[in-house]
């Protein structure tokens, strides 16, 4: 065989491949599809200039072994994970693991992402093995010479089988559980699935959670802890963006824009439009704070994304403020977490009896407030006895306990919620709606609610809940068969309104230290007779830390201040709380007054007298 016949023959398919990194493969061969992409055709790195270095690091030439990825959300590091998957398989094939929170993400990510860009993908559909019962790829085994991907999910222990893998991608890592069946963290047991690999790549991403229980946090701190400079186009110093950063003019009585979003230089203090994003991102530089660690741990906001408006991000926020300030911190939570890509540290601060006491108001025992909407009741069932609160629903979402104790008879209960209360001028209301607890002597309750359905709720709390309630229909058993009866059974969130009425009291203590708890909405108040004793109960229960000593992963919960404590009258106000919410009590406002106008009088009084009827 002759030399030239080798090297312009057949002779070329023996040279080595380039050896490129991930940005440079994607930019040359990743095509994005239209199923799955909101900007689909070619992949350009050039539209993220953040994602390069952290591609770099990713990629077989660095000797980085661990990167992880504290962010938000529209910033495009799933499609990261998707660009080092097809580099690898083209270039250094291997083995590969991908691993998402769930099943149904797991099969979605594959449906949805993956192969659809394989097929748009020609370098890449070429080396993949097409899928077939036998031999051949499947929708989460995708094959190809010299390796595999296997998509898998958290939730499973054989995900974590040992089976050693070269790359693991650890996707959206704080959704995942903090134990597997009983075996452990699995996003350490999925690091061991490298072990075998002095090579070894493992790229962890997810938005933050909780600070005592996120992962990705964990994983940031371990690291170097970049962030993200970029230059401002007056001064040209480098800063990085976040929240302090943004100067805007809002609506301070509706919580909305008024005007542009503009970022402040934090050294010159000139003010840069939107417009000069993509300039600031393209010239932008990540800084370490540990740059000699050898695991590398990015942070990165939503800010910077190029899908994402600042006037999106911040109209979100001020929507968020707004049900903060009503005492409901979830959505708060939500944007930190998912457009600041932070942590929330939830706070822990156990109220003291005596400070209860301060939410006193003017009003005496059972008299119903001014500006009231209407009246909810919730009733703690114990073994001989029950517990009550009524509580006043005021128009802006401000809240008094008109009327609570101890009573022992169902009949004790209904004259409670028939009875008519009466404001100063006179004026009656009665309860339009009761919570009774269905803990206890649950077929009463069922009973009592059925017979006084125009009032009257069972409801249950539940721990681990997706939404704040729901509502199911009770199920009776006769002969060995169920049947339905009819009746509503409420299931509430207790973690949930446990906080939100958590907030609200710390809120209105807040208020009333500047002075300002009876000129404020959404507080609670106490009628001018209340006593020790719903300050003692209002205050048994706190919230803590809980640790799991088998993996050590830590999460919030309530608990008693002591274990015989009582807490009825803390119950009965997560449920009047609830029924603020279901009621709707936050979107009430009062009806205007319409005024009548009166015909002028005529001169002679008498001449127009009907003219009054």
């Amino acid at each position: 065989m002759s030399k030239e016949l080798v090297e312009n023959g057949f002779g070329i398919s023996f040279k080595p491949d380039p050896i490129i990194p991930i940005d440079e493969w994607s930019d040359t061969y990743r095509i994005l599809p239209s199923e799955s992409s909101a900007e689909p055709g070619r992949y350009r790195t050039d539209r993220m200039p953040y994602l390069k270095e952290i591609a770099r690091e990713l990629s077989p030439q660095s000797p980085t072994q661990r990167v992880s990825v504290m962010k938000g959300v529209q910033l495009g590091f799933t499609e990261l994970a998707n660009n080092m998957i097809f580099t690898y398989a083209d270039l250094y094939p291997c083995p590969m693991l991908m691993i998402l929170p769930t099943e149904s993400l797991a099969q979605t990510h594959a449906s949805d992402k993956l192969w659809p860009s394989i097929e748009k993908t020609p370098r890449i559909a070429e080396k993949i093995y097409p899928r077939k019962k036998d031999g051949g790829s499947s929708k989460l085994d995708i094959r190809f010479p010299g390796g595999n991907l296997r998509i898998a999910y958290a939730f499973t222990t054989s995900t974590f089988a040992s089976v050693s893998r070269r790359v693991v991608i650890k996707d959206d890592l704080d959704r995942w559980p903090d134990d597997v069946k009983g075996e452990g963290n699995p996003s350490a047991l999925a690091d061991k699935r490298a072990d075998a690999f002095p090579n070894k790549k493992i790229y962890a991403n997810s938005s933050p959670t909780l600070l005592k229980t996120s992962k990705i946090y964990r994983e940031y701190m371990d690291g170097s802890q970049a962030v993200y400079d970029v230059p401002c186009p007056h001064c040209g110093e480098m800063f990085d963006l976040n929240k302090d950063r943004f100067v805007y003019e809002w609506d301070t009585e509706h919580y909305k824009l008024t005007g542009a979003v503009m970022c402040e230089c934090p050294h010159c203090g000139e003010k840069i439009p939107e417009t000069k994003k993509h300039v600031m991102t393209k010239d932008g530089k990540w800084r370490h704070k540990y740059p000699d660690r050898l695991h590398k741990s990015y942070r990165i906001p939503s800010w910077y994304s190029p899908f994402l408006p600042w006037t999106d991000i911040v109209q979100e926020y001020l929507t968020a403020l707004k049900v903060q300030d009503e005492g409901i911190v979830d959505d708060m939570k939500t944007w930190v977490n998912t457009r600041e890509a932070w942590v929330w540290e939830e706070e822990i601060h156990a109220t003291q009896d005596i400070e209860i006491l301060k939410l006193r108001a003017d009003t005496p025992e059972a008299v119903v407030p001014p500006r009231t909407a209407l009246l909810t009741m919730a009733v703690d069932v114990q073994v001989d006895h029950f517990w009550f609160e009524i509580r006043a629903y005021q128009y802006g979402n401000a809240k008094r306990t008109i009327r609570y104790g101890r009573v022992e008879t169902w009949t004790d209960i209904e004259d409670l919620f028939r009875a008519h209360y009466l404001d100063e001028k006179g004026q009656p209301y009665a309860v339009k709606v009761c919570a009774i607890d269905s803990g206890y002597r649950t077929d009463e309750v069922y009973e009592f609610c059925a017979m006084n359905l125009d009032v009257a709720i069972p409801v249950k709390g539940v721990e681990k809940m997706t939404v704040p309630y729901k509502v199911t229909t009770v199920t009776k058993e006769k002969d060995g068969r169920s049947f339905t009866t009819g009746l509503k059974l409420y299931l509430l969130n207790t973690m949930y309104y446990k906080d939100m009425f958590d907030a609200q009291i710390k809120r209105s203590l807040a208020l009333e230290e500047k002075g300002q708890l009876l000129s404020s909405d959404n507080v609670v108040t106490l009628h001018s007779e209340a006593d020790g004793t719903i300050a003692e109960q209002w205050t048994s229960e706190y919230k803590a830390e809980e640790v799991n000593k088998k993996t050590g992963a830590v999460k919030m919960s309530w608990r008693k201040i002591r274990p015989k404590a009582p807490n009825h009258l803390w119950d009965c106000g997560v449920y009047n709380t609830f029924l603020g919410d279901l009621m709707g009590v936050k979107f009430l406002r009062p009806k205007p007054v319409v005024k009548r106008e009166r015909k002028a009088r005529a001169s002679n009084p008498a001449s127009n007298y009907m003219d009054e009827f």
